[in-house]
């Protein structure tokens, strides 16, 4: 024994501080782990990479049909305002595969109906000369195929003759 002084009045104040940082040791790497864990090991698969690789079908000669449609008249205003008609002679080009010709055919007064909408809803781009820009003609008319038919029944629109008609 020391003089002055007992060793056994200082004994439970140096337990309970070696319990005490025996928990905050425990509870700091249970935290740690835990977002370790979290931020490495438990992350959300990229939605890039559950993307599969397409693998390329062998493509045989595809049975394509060609559906001519009756003239359209379309009445268009130019951009400095003239009032003319053009006549648009079209066919579609519709593969075999899944009989969509027969669907493309029970539509056909729907896709009239929206080919004329599409094309006279906007002033008609390169007409003042007496031409017309195909590449808007065919855009304008494939958007609207998509809108009724949806995608993939269509392949192509063929524009087989326009002619432009005054007033």
């Amino acid at each position: 024994m020391r003089a002055g002084g007992d060793e056994d009045e200082f004994a439970p104040a140096r337990k309970t501080k070696k319990k005490l940082l025996l928990f905050v040791l425990l509870a700091v790497l249970l935290g740690g782990g835990g977002a370790g864990y979290k931020l490495v090991l438990a992350k959300e698969p990229s939605p890039y990479a559950a993307v599969p690789v397409p693998v390329p079908e062998e493509a045989g000669p595809v049975d394509l049909y060609y559906l001519d449609l009756d003239p359209l008249f379309i009445p268009f205003q130019t951009e400095k305002g003239a009032r003319h008609k053009i006549v648009v002679m079209l066919s579609l080009e519709i593969p075999r595969e899944r009989e969509e010709d027969k669907l493309v055919r029970s539509l056909l007064p729907r896709l009239r109906e929206a080919y004329v909408r599409a094309l006279t809803s906007r002033p008609f781009p390169g007409t003042e000369d007496g031409s017309i820009e195909t590449v808007y003609l065919k855009n304008r008319i494939r958007a609207a195929n998509i809108e009724v038919l949806g995608i993939g029944i269509v392949n192509d629109v063929l524009v087989r003759d326009i002619r432009v008609l005054p007033g």
